[in-house]
């Protein structure tokens, strides 16, 4: 859900956002985005204002950047320009950054282009991860950014910044298909149909330190003050639901209240004396 003005900057040339369609072989969306180009007289904008998913998006997403800016200290700055591919080779493909992160540290590292990303309760967040690095590959050649990550706020958690990396064959392939489009633009021959291809996710290899890290510390703390005692109440939760005969809807005792519902699912709370 772009501004007039970002609709503007992006005219005649093939944004960032287009390239998961383009990667994952999405017919419709790959043909409405040709008629664009062209200005195929029957080509019309997309009418995202009545679907929930773009309109939270578009809401949300300032208040995401905001809080992901606080919680790290470290600005996200950029936010909604246009940014050119900035060599000849790809001078049609531009980006509308979501953020770019110039200075960090370790965990959150510098020179940093970044997007936000709404994602559904009822889905994986490796399935967003695995849908969007082909926007990434953009976002960070035009920006010439060393590092590129998705900000994903899942069902309304608070959203985390999860870094994005990519083989090398996956982003010739990003380039390849880019090239192959503006060609069917250039020749105003409607493109054909595409195989979809995901990105796989790169395999994590690198080992860090987290010594001197307070955060890290102060969850690795309590993770180990509470790992016994995960154990022990999890055995209890066990050893009192074998106690509960199957005909038995509730059971007390000792400050402790079991009710069983229609589903036959137990669940304990305590009484209160």
């Amino acid at each position: 859900m772009l501004t007039p003005e970002q609709q503007a900057a992006r005219r005649g040339k093939i944004g960032a956002s287009f390239i998961p369609k383009l990667m994952a072989g999405d017919e419709e969306a790959i043909g409405r985005e040709w008629m664009r180009l062209v200005e195929h007289p029957e080509y019309k904008e997309l009418d995202l204002s009545a679907q929930w998913g773009p309109a939270f998006g578009s809401f949300i997403e300032p208040f995401c950047l905001d809080w992901h800016e606080k919680k790290t200290g470290f600005a996200l700055t950029d936010r909604g320009v246009w940014v050119n591919y900035p060599e000849p080779q790809f001078a049609y493909v531009g980006c509308t950054l979501d953020a770019y992160r110039c200075k960090g540290n370790d965990r959150f590292p510098s020179n940093t282009c970044i997007d936000n990303k709404q994602w559904s309760r009822w889905d994986k967040v490796d399935n967003c991860l695995l849908t969007y690095p082909g926007q990434l590959v953009v976002q960070k050649a035009c920006t010439r950014a060393e590092h590129a990550a998705l900000l994903i706020c899942h069902g309304g958690d608070e959203p985390q910044e999860y870094p994005v990396e990519w083989p090398p064959e996956y982003e010739a392939e990003v380039w390849r298909r880019v090239q192959w489009f503006w060609e069917r633009v250039e020749s105003l021959e409607e493109p054909c149909k595409l195989p979809g291809i995901k990105a796989p996710l790169v395999n994590a290899v690198r080992v860090v330190s987290m010594e001197g890290n307070n955060e890290w510390g102060s969850w690795a703390a309590q993770w180990l003050a509470n790992k016994e005692a995960k154990g022990l109440f999890d055995g209890a939760v066990k050893g009192l639901k074998e106690l509960i005969e199957p005909d038995v809807a509730k059971a007390t005792g000792h400050g402790v209240v079991a009710t069983r519902s229609k589903a036959g699912a137990i669940s304990f709370k305590e009484v209160c004396s």
